[in-house]
């Protein structure tokens, strides 16, 4: 059976001051990415991802371009070696949350100035309408339980299931006073982590729908093109190849949940072998590791890493010939 690659992009919430700086000391690839992004946001994006302060790199209008711009220098860093474009690589692509971005982008369908503004428009109209609402992880519960966790909340505001990111894994985004009811009552019913999250916006619920209506509209003044590879919609689960409905897709995000769990269960049917997160941190290659679908998952945030995963794709390369 021959080698498939599917490239991961993480979303919001792996960032850490230093992230990407080995990469722009040892890759000039890599350096090309990080002024490309300053430069289109009119952000100096090393300073703050070299040597912000946390607080800074946690603001969600400089997270999600710092997730951005360190995902896209990794994807520059692997064409550069092999001097062909990343989609020509790989089977599929996905990103998770705002990754979707990141993944469109190195999949041919996004310009990187369109995805650089459109994800500060994103950060910007997400804060605006955010109000009295959150996120919450709970882990250790079936999807039935956390049903029954919310059931018990009922009456003290909205809430909703945001990102399934394995089987027992759950974000529930929603008003306040419920996620504090839905994290207490998953505590009794055993959960192994039940906690509010340290961001104040409730992604990827109802309660976004202003924020949707505002970038349905920018989106409209940007062109997308069809994917040169296949690209996984969070809200599907599965390929997408129609610009405009990856322009919707993008869109309706903002409102639906990520369904990361079941991306990965489908990686069986398309013989999908070895998954590559490109952006900081590790948390999409434990999910797939952890989720037993039969596909090898490596970290690629450091160069060191970089260096491991580019003597992997080397090999599979030789071996698809």
């Amino acid at each position: 059976m021959q080698d498939k690659i599917i490239f991961v992009f993480p979303g919001q919430g792996a960032q850490y001051v230093g992230m990407g700086a080995d990469l722009c000391r040892d890759f000039a690839s890599a350096r090309y990415v990080f002024e490309q992004v300053s430069d289109i946001a009119k952000r100096d994006m090393t300073k703050i991802c070299f040597n912000g302060s946390q607080n800074e790199l946690n603001k969600p209008e400089n997270t999600s371009l710092a997730t951005f711009a360190h995902s896209v220098a990794i994807a520059n860093i692997i064409e550069s070696e092999y001097g062909v474009p990343l989609h020509t690589l790989a089977y599929a692509m996905a990103g998770h949350s705002m990754g979707q971005y990141s993944a469109l982008h190195c999949v041919g369908s996004m310009k990187m100035d369109d995805a650089v503004h459109m994800l500060s428009a994103r950060a910007a109209y997400m804060q605006d309408v955010a109000g009295a609402g959150g996120m919450a992880a709970i882990v250790g519960l079936s999807k039935d339980e956390i049903a029954q966790c919310m059931v018990e909340a009922a009456g003290l505001g909205y809430a909703q299931i945001s990102n399934h990111n394995a089987a027992d894994q759950f974000v529930i985004s929603g008003h306040n006073a419920a996620l504090d009811a839905i994290v207490e009552s998953a505590r009794r019913c055993g959960a192994r982590i039940a906690k509010r999250l340290n961001v104040s916006v409730p992604a990827h619920c109802a309660l976004m729908s202003g924020a949707e209506k505002l970038l349905r509209a920018r989106m409209e003044t940007i062109q997308f093109d069809a994917p040169k590879t296949n690209w996984y919609s969070n809200q599907t689960a599965n390929f997408m190849s129609n610009p405009r409905d990856v322009r919707d897709a993008l869109c309706n995000q903002m409102t639906h949940g990520v369904r990361w769990l079941d991306i990965m269960e489908t990686f069986p049917t398309y013989n999908i072998t070895h998954a590559y997160e490109l952006g900081p941190g590790r948390t999409l290659t434990g999910l797939i590791k952890r989720a037993n679908v039969g596909c090898a998952a490596r970290q690629t945030d450091t160069a060191t890493n970089v260096r491991t995963v580019l003597s992997e794709i080397g090999d599979i390369m030789v071996k698809s010939r």
